[in-house]
């Protein structure tokens, strides 16, 4: 909410459809104006009984104003929301106010009247209606009219200099009392002000921390559904896969070479073996999905592994041979801790991916061991990878060759890994053609 100038007050009704305050307190706030207005009327008729004898000197005039006043006061005592209503309705109550106690003065005496207090009371309910300024305003208008007042009207034997001189001080008292209860008013207005903008924050950040516990608590049963879901597709599957691959590697097997009469039936056995081999590799994916959507890929099974051995096992598990795999290790002998079990699953990936694109050419892997840190870059001789792949080809489901095998996984799962050992994975072309993965991944 915009800070309120100091020269500006926002009117009562601000308050009163801001919310701020209840409605009973609405109406005790709305009651004290016209309660003593109610009490000046009063008064002015104990004035007229008790009063000096100058007082009772404009009787009939005296008595026409008491009529006038009070049915003002009954009408404004029975629907005190109408000076806070608007601000013409405002401005109308202000008007008769002034205009009435203006002619009390007079008919009371002028200068020698003792209900040029009531002006004091004008001007502090002005400014609980009107705005800073327009309550300066109204001070130096009434003041100067009751200046013009002690000049021409006097019932008392009071000498014009003295006249003057209490014109003057009362219409100077007058503008000191606008200015400070017109800044009381804008004090207070601006206080309210800061309360409702702190209560509306606070019920926007209760309703922030609401909605974003909402949507974690929805987005936490939707993965544990997509979990369930993928373990059950891993359970009822990988058995009857498994055993459709064997039988199909059997009889490839048992069949041996085909003969002309049956070459058709030969290939068509070979493309169900071809097709079993690659819905079991899609299971092996699957299942590193449903590995990798755990909080923790980490098995928390940390050991101190050598690392050629490693890198033998792992491009084993890749389906290279030994004569199409150099591997070398700096320093040589290395050993380090960590969780080999997930990170022989990404090295594997990435052997078995170069294998895959060298077109029978040796796959190098050069293990670097550094302090607390171990680099792994396995380089092949393929086609390599386009510029524009390389910040990609690590997403879910982008693949960078026409044998993406798993639809562009084993990349995606692989970076996850890595991810989670707080590894990176990153990618270059390799001189005279290929492509170079390099691995980092933290030791002990």
């Amino acid at each position: 909410m915009p800070t309120v100038p100091w020269w500006r007050s926002a009117r009562s009704a601000t308050i009163v459809q801001g919310g701020t305050f209840r409605a009973e307190d609405i109406r005790v706030v709305e009651r004290v104006p016209a309660s003593v207005r109610v009490c000046v009327v009063l008064s002015v008729g104990l004035l007229l009984v008790f009063g000096p004898e100058s007082v009772r000197d404009r009787l009939p005039f005296a008595l026409a104003w008491l009529a006038v006043a009070s049915a003002y006061t009954v009408a404004v005592f029975w629907d005190p929301s109408i000076e806070l209503r608007s601000s013409r309705s405002a401005s109308v109550v202000t008007a008769l106010d002034s205009v009435l106690t203006l002619a009390l003065i007079v008919i009371t005496g002028g200068a020698s009247s003792v209900a040029v207090s009531v002006l004091f009371l004008v001007i502090a309910a002005a400014a609980m209606r009107l705005s800073f300024v327009a309550t300066v305003v109204l001070s130096m208008t009434l003041g100067g009219t009751y200046f013009l007042i002690t000049v021409m009207v006097d019932d008392g034997p009071a000498p014009m200099p003295e006249r003057l001189q209490t014109g003057a001080w009362w219409a100077v008292y007058l503008v000191f009392t606008a200015a400070m209860t017109g800044g009381f008013a804008l004090l207070t207005e601006r206080a309210t002000q800061a309360h409702a903008a702190s209560r509306a924050q606070a019920a926007a950040e209760r309703a922030a921390a609401d909605e974003e516990r909402d949507l974690r608590d929805r987005l936490m049963k939707s993965y544990e559904a997509q979990e369930t879901g993928l373990l059950v597709i891993l359970h009822e599957f990988r058995t009857p896969i498994t055993s459709l691959k064997a039988l199909a590697d059997n009889l490839v097997e048992r069949c041996g070479p085909p003969t002309v009469a049956d070459d058709d039936s030969w290939a068509s056995l070979r493309l169900v073996a071809a097709h079993a081999e690659h819905l079991s590799s899609m299971m092996h994916a699957l299942g590193d999905v449903a590995a990798s959507r755990r909080p923790t890929f980490s098995t928390g099974r940390r050991a101190v592994v050598d690392i050629e051995q490693f890198l033998h096992a792992a491009g084993n598990a890749g389906g290279l041979a030994d004569s199409l795999l150099h591997i070398r290790v700096i320093p040589q002998g290395g050993q380090a801790r960590f969780d080999a079990q997930l990170l022989r699953r990404v090295v594997t990936n990435l052997v078995e991916n170069a294998g895959r694109y060298s077109r029978g050419t040796p796959v190098e892997v050069v293990a670097r061991l550094r302090e607390r840190q171990l680099q792994v870059m396995v380089l092949d001789r393929g086609p390599g990878l386009a510029s524009e792949l390389a910040p990609v080809v690590i997403e879910q489901l982008v693949s960078g060759g026409e044998q993406g095998g798993t639809a562009g996984l084993g990349l995606w799962i692989a970076d996850q890994i890595v991810r989670s050992l707080d590894g990176r994975i990153r990618f270059r072309p390799r001189s005279g053609g290929g492509l170079v993965v390099c691995l980092e991944v933290p030791v002990d």
